[in-house]
This record gives C-alpha cells, sequence and structure tokens, in this order.
C-alpha cells in the first residue's frame, strides 16, 4: 500500500500536485498557477512549495524541521540538482508582474537546498522590491523548488505581442537554460508565429527548427486559452520534450485588457456533485452545447421510451465547475427531501400514482418489443452509417466558402445532430443487455462484474482500432530505414519533413488522420483535435516503432482469454437446470452482440461531433475576429453557440461578453470547489416493488450510471490508492503521472500511467501503457472497456491516485483486486517494468 503522501512532507511542504497547491494564499501566484497548469495536463516539472506559512526561525532561519525535510527532497523528488525560485503572493499579477525582483537560484544541490531557501525568502526585504512594488503591495513569499530542467535550448514566449497587441506569438530564445535570457546576459533569437501557423525565423537562426518554434507557439496558445487571458510562458527544450517553467499574465497597456473574474459561490437547494468525469476542467461555454444536446434536452425522452422512472437531468454550474444530479419521476430532487418514505407507501405509491403507471406499461412495451436489442441493431444498421455519412460530408465543406447564413446553417445541423437520440437510447440498451449478463453470472456462478466481463472482453474493437492502424503506420515506416530515422529524431519528426522524404508514407498518415483524427481527446471544443496536431501522432507513431506493439498478437490474446472464459462458465453451468442454462446463453449471445455499441456510439455521436463543432467554431470565430467583434478568433469559444450564431448574423460587439466569460473561467481554474454540496440521498431505490419488466429496466439503468461514473469516496488525505478492479493482472512499473493529452509525449513504453479519466480517444496511447490507474470512473467507463481491450491492468475510479503518486514513482497495480501497491518515489526504479497476468504486448 501507499502508507504515505509522497509528495508532502512531515514538515508541511505542498505538493504542485495538493489539492492546496492552487492556492495563491498559500504557495503564491507563480506556484498555484504551475499546479493549474499540471493539473490540467501540460507538462510542468513536479516540485514541492515552502509556503508562506513556515515560521522563521531566529533570524529570518528555517525550522530544523523543514530542513530535514529538504535534505529528504532526493527521495521525494527523484532528483538531485535543483531550480529555487520565489513565487510571491503578489508575484505575477495583472497589475504588476514582480519580475526579476525576487531570487531565483538554479542548479542548487541538495546539501545547499536550505540555504538556497532562506536566501529567496530574504530577497522579499531587498531595496529594489520595496522601490519596484510601491502601490502594489508587498505580499508574502513562498519558494517553490523543483528539479533542475538541463535545458538545451531556454526561454519566454508570448501569447501575444506585448507591444503592439497584435494577434500571434512572439519567442525569445536562447541556447542552454532560459535564465541568461531572463537576465539579460544574452540576445536571444526572436521569432514570430502567426495564428495560422507561418513563422518568421530571425536570420541565421540556429537554437530553434521551424517545428520547436510552432511547438512552443502551440503550447502559449493553449496555456492562454486555459488561462483565459494572453501569457508570457518560459519554456525549455530538455531531452527532445518541450516543458512549461512558468506561466503570468502579460502586464502593461495591452496585457491589463485580460483579468480574473470572480464568480460569487451559489449554491443551489439539495444535492449536486461535480462531474469529474467528463469535466476535470471547467467547460468552455460555447463547450456546453454538448451538456444540453445531449443530456439536459435528450433524457426525458429516452426515460419515458424505455420506461426508466427518471425525469431529467439537472446541472448547476457552481463557482464555474459542472455539478448535476438525476432528478426522480416522482418525489423531491436530490437532498430536497426530508426522509424517504416508509415502503409500505411507496409500494402503493409506485401502484397508484399515473406517472409511474405510464412508465411501468412504457417498460413492459420496451421489453416486450425488446427495444433494448433494437436500438443496438438500429446503431450498427442505421444510425452508425448516418453518422459515418456525416462526417464524410462535413469534411469535404469548405467552410470558408459558405456564406454567413449558410454557415449559421451548417451550424444548426450541427447542434441537431449532437442532439441524435442514438446517444443516449444505445447506452440505455447497452446497459440492459449487458446488466442480464451479469445477473446471470451472479446468480448461476457466484462471478463479480469484472469477471463476468471476461465473456465479452475484446469485442468493443473501436477502442483498439485506431492503435492497430498506428501499428500498421509502424510497421510501414519500420521497413523504410530513412523513414524510421526521421521518426525517432525530434528534430526531424514533423510532418513536412516526412512528406518530402516519404510522400509514400505521408500518404498512409493522412489517411490515418481522415479516418481517426477529426475527434476530440476530450470532451471540450476548446482544444485542438487529434487531426490538428499531426506531430503528436507521429510521435505514437515512433513510440510504437519502439515497443513493437503486435495487434494482431493482441486480438488473438483477447480471444483466448474469452473463450477461457465461456469455457469456464459453461463447465459451471452444466450443474444447473436446463431452463437456467438456456438464459445463460442467451444473455451471452445478445450482451455480445451490444458490447461493442457503447465505445463506438460515443466515437461518432461525442468525438467525432464535438471535432466538427470545433471546426465551425474556428471559422466562425476568425470571421468574428476579422470584424472586430472579438479581439481573437479563439475568443469564439467563450460565447455560448446560439449568442456566436448570432453574432455572426447580427454584427453586434460581442468582446465584452467573451471578456467576462474567459476571465470567469479562468478564475475557476484558479479556484477548484467541492467535489459535492448538500445531502447525498439515502438508501437504495426499492425497485423489488416493481412489476418486473420496469425493474428490470430501473435495475440495468442504475446499475449501468453507477458503473460508469463511479467515484472513490476516498477522503483528499487518504493515504491508501485503491478502487474498481477494471482489468485484471498485475503489473510493476514506472508512474508517469498524464492529466491531459497535452502530457501523451510524455508516455514511455511500459509507463504505468495516471490520470483523472480518459476518454474513448485516447486508445491510441494504450499500446504503450503497462497499466491504467484513473482518479474517476467505473468498470463500464471508457478507460477501464480500454484497459481490458489491450488487456493491461487497471484500477479505476480511486478519487486520489493523481495526488499520491508522482511521476517515476515504482508501483505495483493490482487489477484482480483494485489496490495499487508501491514504494517512495525516487527509490530503486526498475527500466521497462514487470509483469505477471496480462500486459500490453511488446514484441
Amino acid at each position: 500500500m501507499i502508507t504515505d503522501h509522497p509528495s508532502r512532507s512531515v514538515a508541511g511542504f505542498i505538493s504542485l500536485d495538493d489539492p492546496d497547491g492552487v492556492e495563491p494564499a498559500l504557495v503564491g501566484n507563480k506556484a498555484a498557477t504551475l499546479a493549474v497548469l499540471r493539473r490540467s495536463g501540460f507538462d510542468v516539472p513536479p516540485g514541492v512549495v515552502v509556503p508562506v506559512t513556515v515560521p522563521a526561525s531566529g533570524v529570518d532561519e528555517l525550522p530544523a524541521a523543514v530542513r530535514t525535510a529538504l535534505a529528504n527532497l532526493p527521495g521525494v523528488l527523484g532528483a538531485d540538482a535543483w531550480a529555487v525560485r520565489s513565487s510571491g503572493t503578489a508575484e505575477d499579477g495583472e497589475q504588476a508582474s514582480f519580475a526579476g525582483q525576487f531570487l531565483t537560484l538554479l542548479d542548487v544541490g541538495t546539501d545547499a537546498l536550505s540555504d538556497a531557501v532562506v536566501a529567496c525568502r530574504r530577497s522579499a526585504g531587498a531595496d529594489r522590491v520595496a522601490a519596484y512594488r510601491g502601490e502594489h503591495g508587498a505580499g508574502r513569499l513562498a519558494v517553490l523548488i523543483q528539479p533542475m530542467v538541463h535545458a538545451d535550448a531556454a526561454g519566454v514566449a508570448f501569447s501575444m505581442d506585448p507591444v503592439t497587441g497584435r494577434i500571434g506569438v512572439v519567442i525569445e530564445a536562447v541556447a542552454g537554460l532560459g535564465e541568461r535570457l531572463v537576465s539579460g546576459e544574452i540576445t536571444p533569437e526572436r521569432w514570430r508565429v502567426d495564428p495560422d501557423g507561418s513563422t518568421d525565423p530571425p536570420r541565421g537562426a540556429t537554437v530553434l527548427t521551424v517545428e520547436q518554434a510552432t511547438a512552443i507557439a502551440d503550447l502559449a496558445r493553449r496555456v492562454a486559452a486555459h488561462l483565459g487571458r494572453p501569457q508570457d510562458i518560459e519554456w525549455a527544450y530538455a531531452d527532445g520534450a518541450l516543458r512549461l517553467l512558468q506561466a503570468r499574465p502579460i502586464t502593461g497597456p495591452v496585457g491589463l485588457r485580460s483579468e480574473t473574474i470572480p464568480i460569487p459561490l451559489e449554491v443551489p437547494p439539495g444535492y449536486w456533485e461535480r462531474d469529474d468525469f467528463h469535466e476535470p476542467v471547467p467547460i468552455s461555454p460555447f463547450g456546453r452545447i454538448l451538456l444540453t444536446e445531449q443530456i439536459l434536452k435528450a433524457f426525458p425522452g429516452a426515460f419515458a421510451e424505455f420506461g426508466v422512472l427518471l425525469d431529467r437531468a439537472e446541472v448547476a454550474f457552481i463557482g464555474g465547475w459542472q455539478y448535476g444530479r438525476i432528478v426522480p419521476l416522482v418525489g423531491p430532487a436530490p437532498g430536497e427531501g426530508s426522509r424517504t418514505p416508509p415502503r409500505w407507501l411507496l409500494a402503493i405509491l409506485l401502484r397508484l400514482h399515473p406517472a409511474v403507471r405510464r412508465r411501468s406499461r412504457a417498460a413492459r412495451d420496451a421489453v416486450a418489443a425488446d427495444l433494448p436489442m433494437t436500438v443496438i441493431r438500429r446503431w450498427y444498421g442505421e444510425w452508425r452509417p448516418e453518422h459515418r455519412d456525416d462526417l464524410r460530408r462535413a469534411l469535404a465543406l469548405d467552410l470558408g466558402s459558405l456564406s454567413d447564413a449558410e454557415l449559421a446553417a451548417e451550424l444548426d445541423h450541427r447542434v441537431r445532430m449532437l442532439g441524435h437520440p442514438a446517444h443516449i437510447v444505445v447506452a440505455i440498451g447497452y446497459w440492459v443487455l449487458v446488466y442480464e449478463l451479469a445477473e446471470r453470472c451472479r446468480e448461476s456462478l457466484g462471478w463479480e462484474v469484472t469477471r463476468a466481463l471476461g465473456l465479452v472482453e475484446g469485442l468493443s474493437t473501436t477502442s483498439t482500432e485506431p492503435g492497430r492502424q498506428l501499428a500498421g503506420l509502424a510497421r510501414l515506416a519500420g521497413s523504410r530505414p530513412a523513414t524510421a530515422a526521421a521518426l525517432t529524431a525530434p528534430v526531424d519528426a514533423s510532418l513536412d519533413r516526412l512528406a518530402e522524404l516519404d510522400p509514400a508514407f505521408a500518404a498512409a498518415f493522412d489517411e490515418y488522420v481522415a479516418d481517426n483524427a477529426h475527434r476530440t481527446l476530450g470532451y471540450d471544443v476548446i482544444d485542438p483535435t487529434m487531426a490538428e496536431t499531426p506531430d503528436r501522432l507521429l510521435r505514437l507513431v515512433a513510440d510504437q516503432l519502439e515497443t513493437g506493439f503486435a495487434p494482431d498478437r493482441l486480438g488473438e490474446r483477447a480471444e483466448r482469454r474469452r473463450r477461457e472464459a465461456l469455457d469456464e462458465a459453461r463447465r459451471l453451468m452444466a450443474r444447473q437446470p436446463a431452463g437456467d442454462r438456456e438464459r445463460f446463453e442467451r444473455a451471452l449471445a445478445r450482451a455480445r452482440e451490444a458490447y461493442p455499441a457503447l465505445e463506438d456510439r460515443v466515437w461518432w455521436t461525442t468525438s467525432v461531433q464535438a471535432a466538427l463543432l470545433r471546426y465551425l467554431a474556428l471559422e466562425l470565430g476568425a470571421r468574428l475576429a476579422e470584424r472586430g467583434q472579438l479581439d481573437t478568433a479563439d475568443d469564439v469559444f467563450f460565447l455560448e453557440v446560439p449568442d456566436a450564431r448570432a453574432a455572426l448574423l447580427d454584427g453586434a460587439d460581442r468582446r465584452e461578453t467573451a471578456r467576462i466569460a474567459s476571465g470567469q473561467r479562468a478564475w475557476a481554474m484558479a479556484h477548484p470547489v467541492r467535489r459535492s454540496y448538500g445531502h447525498p440521498p439515502v438508501g437504495e431505490p426499492p425497485f423489488d416493488l416493481l412489476p418486473p419488466a420496469a425493474r428490470l429496466v430501473n435495475e440495468a439503468t442504475m446499475w449501468g450510471v453507477d458503473h460508469v461514473l463511479a467515484w472513490s469516496t476516498a477522503p483528499d488525505e487518504h493515504a491508501v490508492v485503491s478502487g474498481a478492479p477494471a482489468s485484471p493482472g498485475r503489473y510493476t512499473g514506472r508512474v508517469r503521472v498524464v492529466r491531459g493529452e497535452q502530457d501523451f509525449d510524455r508516455i514511455r513504453a511500459g509507463d504505468v500511467v495516471v490520470c483523472p479519466a480518459t476518454s474513448p480517444a485516447w486508445s491510441v496511447v494504450f499500446p504503450n501503457l503497462g497499466a491504467l490507474v484513473t482518479d474517476s470512473g467505473g468498470i463500464l467507463s471508457h478507460p477501464a472497456i480500454i484497459a481490458r481491450e489491450y488487456g493491461i491492468p487497471a484500477v479505476v475510479g480511486t478519487g486520489n491516485a493523481t495526488r499520491l503518486l508522482v511521476d517515476d514513482q515504482v508501483v505495483t497495480v493490482d487489477g484482480d483486486r483494485g489496490v495499487v501497491e508501491g514504494s517512495a518515489a525516487g527509490s530503486s526504479m526498475i527500466s521497462s517494468g514487470s509483469a505477471s497476468g496480462r500486459n500490453p504486448d511488446f514484441a
């Protein structure tokens, strides 16, 4: 078991991964911003903070406990050289940055850490700081300590020109450490990257390549989009990886146009739970249309059609974060009733209430007509082809050539596609059919759900197909030495370079993008699609060259395990009555037909639809920015879809609307709120009082929701990493904390990936994983299904894995028991992981 928090010492240090790491009042603005970005998936080095609350001992000295903890820091973060930096509560603010006013010490040895921290703390009293701060106020000073990044190239980047306000990224770069640039020791290379990707390199550039400058510009834009205002970032290239070292608002006349805007914390009555599985960061206003169309509008009709005793979903945005609840058909909303009625009253209510009687008849009719299997077959035979044809039509459109009215009509069509009934009715049909198999296994075999799911393992081919096709690209590249060499060389691994070197490979890659990459990696349209970041896909091809992933062997192994599970089930069922055997075989056949539909549906109804919506938003935003209705094209994501559509036609200024929404989202990201508010409902629903058909559909629906969205109840300070056993087997390897697609290039073959959650689009990275651990989700969630398809051990719904585990920590993931066992970070490491049971197939 993990018995100690690996990133917080007894002296009270605060890790960047700790919940308190985002509190500027404790860790200062610099560290808090880095904690927010690291939590959001950016490649920020790990670190700990000596908070402002650590008292001085003697003449501005450190308490003995802090000095002892600093001496033990290599065992926490696995480094022996450090960057020690100030992080003031008044630093990196919107009115004043305090840039260069406080002390930064680089390449500090462990034996000198205490003195370096003291020196940083003393710098708050320097004369230059007193002269600078003037009316800005002194604030308080924390000290951030991170492993030293030995950069090959480093510098700064501005997400917009800090002098003119012109849209485009300005980059300053030097060879080696960026401190030489910040200190003015050397004149940097100055690059400009325009929004369309065109670059303006300096004459005789030697520090950066065009590809590296483009990647830095993309990072600066993504940081600005996440934080909701123009940013000045510090970056470093080390060992071919681009790392983010600092981010702060651009100050001065241009930068002051951006701000964080506080959101009053208003909590509606009742019980509300935050949806961390789908929205680990606050959703953009434009992206909220998915929630509106796929949940709020779609649920009531689907519940009524199947006879589910739920009325609707409700959503509240509390402090800028999304919370939800499901409202029952009769009775108060969750948390709003005084107490649960007695069973005798519930029995009368369920028999006599008109709304309940209507739903019971609907459930009876749905079961009699076999509605669950009907919607599954409609998905394969009608709805999926409809979505595929729609994708081809949408990608063939030249959005730039459409008139405003035509673009608005295309947006209307996309919203209708988002609200397609398949998204929810296929899920309910799937839950009913898989639940029936799970119940047969429980009643007749005594099997738990995870074991029952072994009977359908390997059938959700949509989950594995992107990885299989990527393996085909890797095999093609591996047969061409020059192409393979270019892919594995960071400087050469760009699509333009490969198109010149190997047109046949580039054509095959373009085909892969067309088939697989027009989809979002998460559930918000504000982040780029895979098709917009081809270099990330090329890196995954290079990773498969290294791992030698063999998809055919993966399929053979899944089929063998599925057959073994079936042989065992049939051996045990042979002792059962003939009727039970017949019911088991029927449930098995129906579940096997339904099982692939869940992931396939999410691919087409959510991931692809969100990508197509994003492309429309970018075109719409470009037009509004060109007309002066928005400051930048990306500001469109801070308009709600109806307002953005209206702006296209009415010509009115929307800059203030976008400014407020951007500032509020930035504030929300810097101020995470609680997982839930109010008192949760008590007791289980009395489904046993319902007629058989109504009982089936209601139990199956609640079972499905629970096993998709399950969340651990482990408190933040809980020191054990455990959750739902989602995919069996044991694997020992090194942790890689991945908070978003921005971290994909940090994953190495055999890593134990620890993340908040995954969407189906993450499947392309699974061939490289040794095991998976998530904060949220249940055994029917996307990460669990994909892990089983790839045969890697997985524990999901831990609630605390990303807070307790750190990069390079050696852990053992036990997917059978749902437990993560480990040693302290920085202890003896292993090169590639070891496994028993299920693990990736590295040929």
